[in-house]
């Protein structure tokens, strides 16, 4: 019986280690979607609804593009 409630603990921890192991990884690249998403916000804050999707679809491929420009440099 302790046998089993050890192995119990032990895979919980490891669940535990993997799912806090993830929010910390999204906390930590939380900086650069911020950022991403205040610049979307100002670029397209005068477009009209019936234009957004289209424009939104493009000011991220531009972002997307410059974000692999500067990676590469």
């Amino acid at each position: 019986m302790l046998i089993n409630w050890y192995k119990a603990k032990k895979a919980e921890i490891k669940v535990k280690a993997v799912f806090y192991g993830a929010i910390a990884g999204i906390i930590d690249n939380r900086s650069p979607i911020i950022t991403m998403i205040q610049t979307l916000f100002t670029e397209l804050k005068d477009v009209p609804a019936e234009e957004l999707r289209s424009e939104l679809i493009g000011k991220i491929a531009e972002l997307a593009h410059n974000n692999n420009k500067s990676d590469e440099e």
